[in-house]
């Protein structure tokens, strides 16, 4: 009876031992394991930081664009206008007598652009009529902060040849 008690408490303690090494690999594998997951969390909420300061930032950029570009459209608009408006000035009686007097004459004989500013000198109503409608440009480019209007309306005012004649 001594020897099977012996036997069945050494059985015991060999069980228990194997248990308790059992026991403490899957605590060891566990704790690797909330480890790892730790380590991703991290790593995902510092990703997921990124990408929202990413959106916030792509989300300012699309709206500052999207609010340039109706700036600029609603510029190009006015500038469409004063144009049109420098076009009515331009296209007025007493422009466009002038213009069907010497242009198609122009035309035909090949001129050259000094011919074109010699007719201009001998007519002081278009000068007049192109330099309103220079004027009208030149403030309204002021006024739009426009480049482009500025920029024609300096071309219309400028005689190349004026050191010339």
């Amino acid at each position: 009876a001594y020897d099977m008690l012996m036997q069945d408490l050494t059985a015991q303690v060999e069980q228990a031992s194997a248990d308790r090494s059992s026991k403490a690999e899957i605590k060891a594998k566990k704790l690797q394991a909330k480890a790892d997951a730790q380590g991703d969390l991290t790593d995902t909420t510092t990703t997921k930081e990124a990408d929202e300061k990413y959106l916030s930032d792509l989300t300012g950029t699309c709206t500052q664009k999207a609010s340039d570009f109706e700036m600029r459209q609603q510029l190009r608009a006015e500038e469409l206008e004063a144009i049109q408006k420098a076009i009515e000035i331009l296209s007025s009686s007493s422009v466009s007598g002038h213009a069907e007097t010497y242009l198609p004459s122009l035309a035909q004989k090949a001129s050259a652009l000094a011919q074109l500013r010699a007719f201009s000198a001998a007519a002081p109503q278009q000068q007049l009529q192109q330099q309103r409608a220079a004027d009208y440009l030149a403030v309204q480019g002021r006024e739009l902060k426009s480049h482009v209007l500025s920029a024609l309306a300096t071309k219309i005012t400028a005689d190349p040849f004026a050191k010339v004649k």
